[in-house]
């Protein structure tokens, strides 16, 4: 079982050009799927975020990202400070998160600082284990200005899955689509995708 998720909405949403966490996705908010997903199956769910009276409307926990710098390194480490625990980490505009997915990250993480799936060569770190090892990591990283996740994997020990350790069918790949731009959201709307 999951113990712990967090959800990052930290995101600037460049591309949406306005906060995409709360656009409609068939009827519902995006950032409420996978608040949805976990709501109630695991022990401890909270959002991540810069402004958390955007998301009271959930009636989960919210976390205050601890850095003024606005990127996935810092939602993580403000998770992982607050939680003190490993932590399944979904980004909010991830509207088809399969929880069985997280579970097999989650199996894991025990002995390791981060666990990232790479499906079909793609690294997903905002769809992640991490665990209080890569706090040091992180902290460092920040220090130096350096926000690259993929750098800071280097110094960490980090076990990788591929599709063939978490997908169960070609259908479960679309869990990692996450909505970037307003026409994803349409295309989902008028059922694309």
């Amino acid at each position: 079982m999951v113990e712990n998720t967090a959800i990052m909405a930290g995101g600037q949403s460049r591309r949406f050009n306005r906060d995409k966490t709360l656009e409609i996705l068939n009827g519902r908010r995006l950032i409420e799927y996978p608040a949805d997903t976990f709501r109630g199956r695991v022990n401890r769910l909270a959002v991540v975020a810069k402004d958390c009276s955007k998301y009271s409307f959930l009636g989960i926990e919210c976390i205050r990202d601890i850095y003024e710098q606005q990127c996935p390194m810092v939602g993580i480490l403000s998770a992982l400070k607050a939680f003190n625990a490993p932590v399944f980490v979904i980004a909010a505009d991830t509207p088809f998160v399969l929880y069985s997915h997280a579970e097999k990250l989650w199996e894991r993480i025990i002995d390791v600082d981060a666990v990232i799936p790479v499906i079909f060569g793609r690294h997903h770190p905002l769809y992640a284990c991490y665990n209080v090892g890569m706090i040091p990591v992180f902290e460092d990283a920040v220090s130096r200005g350096d926000f690259s996740l993929m750098k800071s994997f280097d110094r960490a020990e980090v076990v990788y899955l591929d599709e063939s350790q978490i997908l169960s069918s070609e259908n479960e790949k679309k869990s990692f689509i996450n909505i970037n731009t307003e026409a994803d959201i349409n295309s989902i709307n008028m059922g694309g995708m």
